[in-house]
Order: structure tokens, then C-alpha cells, then sequence
């Protein structure tokens, strides 16, 4: 009976140590959250025991967490927004990632306003590789392009008819000489009715200042083809009324108007 005892301790002790070995483990190859830190993270097998599970992180070697920058320059000001993607354990809609945070300037060059509207979007939008594929492809995807995302953003006026742009657009709205920034704002946009948030640029404040009301509650849809008036618009499923303007005095003037319909092959402008 006491040498019964005595194995059934022994057995016990052992599955308890291995436990805690392959715990401790775990946690060491855990990679750094800092994408450009995850290179050469995953540490060699302390021995052969737990080989096995060694080999499956090396295979997978991706982790829960990673950041991706948006790099802006603006009138010679550089400034990264750093995104924090994680992995979704919610796959509604087909997702899996989260934006888990998003990391604002300290120097408050951005309104906290545009933070919240690139949040947003970046969740919602469809278009980019982040929805396309699974999370490993996307991890892929920036992991070969150093964790930068370039492709978010336009330094270039979006034309009235053209869907190649990007949903943040830096460039002289107004034409007063300094760049400003447009974002598109998907949480506030309806089908065909694409909501822009526009931040004018403050020679006096060297910042971008939020104009809330510049669209007057209307889909910005790019500048006409000589690139000197913005479109906007409102559309459902019959008409689309669209409006060319001018800025004058900062805000925006109609000097023309249009109405496409559904059952038409005829375009304004």
C-alpha cells in the first residue's frame, strides 16, 4: 500500500512540473507588440521535451497583436498614426481583426475628432486588405511592406466620377496655399453618399482645425474635371442632385447644379 502511495505522489509531482514547464514556455514566445520588434522573437526549444510545441509557434509565428503606421506629412509636418491591430475572436460579418487602439499625436497636430473618424473608417471600410483575406494574409501583407500603409492615403484632388482614391486625402481644399486633410468618414455615410470630414490647415495655430459644417450636410464626391470646383451631392435609389461649388470666403458657393437619374445613361459634368 505505501509503495502505491508513494508512486501515485510521484505521478502526480511530474504532471504538475510539465504543466507548469509548458505554461512558462508559452509566455516566453509571446511576441513584443511592436511589429518592427517581432523579427527574431521566438526563442529556440529549451529541450526536446516540448519540441512540438516549439515547432507549431515557429509555423505560425504571427502575433495576437501588431502595429501598423499611417505615415502623413502635411505642409512639411511629419507625423505617424499608429494603428494597434488585433486578432478578432468575434468573425461577425466575416471580420478577423479589431483596431484595438489607435495612438493620438501628443503634439495635438490632429483634432482628436480625426483620430475617432480614421478609427471608424479603418473598421468599416471593405476595400482594403485588412477584410479581404484572413488575418495571417493581412499580417503577411504589412509584414512585407515594414508595417507601413502607404495605400490609405491620396496627395492627389479626387475626381468627380473616379472611385481610385484613398479615404484619407491630403491636399489645398480651400486654395489658400496650404495643404489640407479629408477623411472619409464611413460611420456617418450612407449607400452612394459618401460623408468627408474636412480639417483646414491654421498658418496662425501651424495645426489642422476641424470645419464641421463645410459639406452643409452633403456627400462630397471629388472635384470636377478642371479641378478648380468641388462636388457635392446627395443620392437615392431614383436621383443623385448634385451641386458644383466654389469656395469663397472659406465656405462653399453653388454655381451649379444637376440631376442624374437612375433610369439615364446622361452624367453631369
Amino acid at each position: 500500500m505505501k509503495i502505491f502511495v508513494l508512486i501515485l505522489m510521484l505521478l502526480i509531482s511530474c504532471g504538475r512540473n510539465q504543466s507548469k514547464k509548458i505554461s512558462n514556455d508559452e509566455e516566453v514566445n509571446i511576441a513584443k507588440i511592436d511589429s518592427t520588434d517581432i523579427e527574431g522573437k521566438i526563442h529556440a526549444p529549451a529541450s526536446s521535451r516540448n519540441q512540438s510545441v516549439q515547432k507549431k509557434v515557429d509555423t505560425v509565428n504571427i502575433p495576437s497583436k501588431y502595429v501598423v503606421t499611417i505615415p502623413l506629412e502635411i505642409n512639411k509636418k511629419k507625423i505617424d498614426i499608429r494603428l494597434l491591430l488585433s486578432k478578432s475572436e468575434d468573425l461577425f460579418r466575416g471580420k478577423n481583426y479589431t483596431i484595438a487602439e489607435i495612438e493620438e499625436d501628443k503634439n495635438s497636430f490632429l483634432p482628436k475628432s480625426a483620430y475617432d473618424c480614421i478609427e471608424g473608417t479603418v473598421e468599416l471600410q471593405h476595400w482594403q486588405v485588412l477584410n479581404s483575406n484572413s488575418y495571417y494574409f493581412a499580417y503577411d501583407y504589412y509584414k512585407n511592406n515594414k508595417f507601413k500603409e502607404n495605400d490609405f492615403v491620396s496627395k492627389k484632388k479626387m475626381i468627380f466620377g473616379h472611385a481610385d482614391y484613398n479615404f484619407i486625402t491630403i491636399t489645398d481644399v480651400d486654395n489658400d496655399g496650404y495643404e489640407d486633410l479629408l477623411i472619409l468618414d464611413l460611420a456617418n455615410s450612407m449607400r452612394d453618399n459618401e460623408v468627408h470630414q474636412f480639417y483646414k490647415w491654421s498658418e496662425k495655430e501651424s495645426k489642422l482645425i476641424f470645419m464641421p459644417d463645410f459639406f452643409d450636410k452633403t456627400a462630397f464626391r471629388g472635384w470636377d474635371k478642371t479641378e478648380k470646383y468641388l462636388i457635392t451631392g446627395l443620392s437615392d435609389t431614383r436621383e443623385r442632385k448634385l451641386y458644383k461649388n466654389k469656395i469663397v470666403r472659406g465656405k462653399l458657393k453653388v454655381v451649379d447644379e444637376c440631376t442624374e437619374y437612375a433610369v439615364s445613361d446622361k452624367f453631369c459634368w
